[in-house]
């Protein structure tokens, strides 16, 4: 299974010439378990006091994003054409909104 976040799980801590990385980290599966899980995913992580990137394996993919709540600036009220686009905005989806619940 491929491993997203890099290629290389260990480094020697050294740069230039002296710099090693290596991939030493893999995941095995097979194909029924592949078809079983489809969303799952090899995961490095970040490198906290050691030379060796943990890898994780996520069952159910990437998590998604929440949703972000929408914010008023009152800021917009300035803008001359707020109000009309504002007017605009709520007529269009209102329309909507009816041609859905017909």
């Amino acid at each position: 299974m491929p491993i997203k976040g890099g290629a290389f799980t260990w480094s020697n801590l050294r740069s230039d010439d002296d710099a090693i990385i290596e991939k030493l980290d893999h995941i095995l599966f097979n194909l029924s378990w592949s078809m079983m899980l489809s969303k799952t995913i090899g995961c490095k992580q970040p490198t906290i006091g050691s030379d060796h990137c943990p890898t994780i394996v996520m069952l159910r993919g990437w998590p998604k994003r929440a949703r972000r709540d929408f914010k008023f600036e009152n800021k917009w009220l300035l803008d001359k054409d707020c109000h009309q686009i504002v007017k605009e905005a709520w007529e269009n989806r209102s329309q909507i909104s009816r041609g859905l619940s017909m």
